[in-house]
């Protein structure tokens, strides 16, 4: 049996804390007090708190306030306890609603996007050829995301993508290598992947 060990889903607070790190706007602060939730439109009910700011300031999952008539829509999709009673051990699930939270929710697009335009501003690329430039940065991603470097097909998939993607949103071929709504959808499908959310 020591061969092998069952994947592991990661816990919410794991996922979210890890889409602040790789933004770049985790703060790895300790300690101070909690940060009110981001309330969406359609958290309505009787003693609902301020609104707190989309990203929870940079704080880690911990630092989120907890109420219980306004818990997080995301951490709760991915088998938050619910703060009613004790729990002796957490639900681990695996549900449509995952994905769906992963593709949608206004924190997952934004953390998206300020990946993406961190990783066109680091200076390093930028005195390497557009091909170049582009595989430097498939690798970079990689290697943030899932600790590992693209291998041969993933790198020929991504290229593909990055062609179809400059296609539909009618961008030049010589501008596809800098431009944020490619790499900002690019980065954003690799949050999608069950490699981000699983350990093997």
């Amino acid at each position: 049996m020591l061969h092998y060990k069952p994947v592991k889903r990661l816990e919410g607070e794991v996922i979210r804390d890890q889409l602040l790190a790789l933004s770049g706007r985790l703060d790895r602060k300790m300690f101070g007090p909690s940060v009110p939730i981001f309330l969406t439109e359609f958290m309505e009910g009787r003693g609902r708190p301020g609104k707190g700011p989309l990203d929870g300031q940079g704080r880690r999952s911990i630092y989120l306030s907890v109420r219980r008539n306004f818990l997080h829509p995301m951490l709760l999709t991915f088998d938050m306890p619910i703060p009613f009673n004790s729990m002796g051990r957490r639900n681990v699930s695996n549900v449509p609603a995952q994905s769906l939270i992963l593709m949608n929710d206004p924190f997952v697009v934004s953390q998206a996007e300020l990946w993406a335009k961190r990783l066109l501003a680091d200076p390093q690329w930028k005195a390497l050829e557009p091909a170049q430039r582009i595989d430097a940065r498939l690798q970079h991603v990689y290697l943030n995301a899932f600790c590992r470097p693209p291998n041969a097909g993933e790198k020929q998939r991504l290229r593909q993508f990055l062609q179809s993607q400059g296609e539909t949103l009618d961008i030049p071929v010589a501008a596809r290598a800098d431009d944020l709504r490619i790499w900002k959808d690019l980065v954003h499908i690799l949050v999608n992947t069950k490699e981000f959310i699983f350990i093997e």
